[in-house]
């Protein structure tokens, strides 16, 4: 898709928040200009998400509770294909997750209209589990000999 340009007037203290910003997310100013209209395209499709950074990136959570993939991990072997079948999906889950209703259906949609970039966070953090975890097992034999 071809990128078209907008020009946005920002007053000086805004763009220094935003170069402060970038920086801390290593992103030039147009970098994060663009992360932050596609997070607040997100948002506004998606109330009751935010997004939080972290070491691997920025990535999207619940306002008041855990990142979606870690949500996800829940719901990605069901059939959601339906309101119903995410009806069932979320009051099968609320008392295995702890969250209500709500917040579980937030983070369905999101996932749905998501989820190749979901299932990219999920695939990163099970390298990174089994990554700790063969370095545990390492530690271990090294301590047996």
């Amino acid at each position: 898709m071809a990128e078209k340009q907008v020009s946005v007037d920002l007053g000086s203290s805004e763009f220094e928040a935003l170069k402060e910003l970038g920086r801390s997310e290593s992103q030039s100013p147009d970098e994060m200009a663009r992360t932050l209209v596609d997070e607040g395209l997100r948002l506004a499709r998606h109330p009751g998400v935010v997004f939080r950074p972290g070491p691997m990136g920025r990535r999207a959570g619940l306002v008041d509770g855990p990142d979606i993939w870690q949500i996800a991990y829940v719901f990605r072997d069901q059939p959601l294909n339906t309101d119903i079948a995410i009806i069932d999906a979320t009051a099968r889950s609320v008392g295995l997750t702890g969250l209500s209703t709500e917040q579980l259906r937030t983070a369905i949609h999101y996932y749905l209209d998501y989820t190749d970039e979901i299932e990219e966070w999920i695939r990163r953090n099970d390298e990174e589990a089994e990554r700790a975890e063969a370095e545990w097992l390492r530690k271990q034999e090294l301590l047996r000999a």
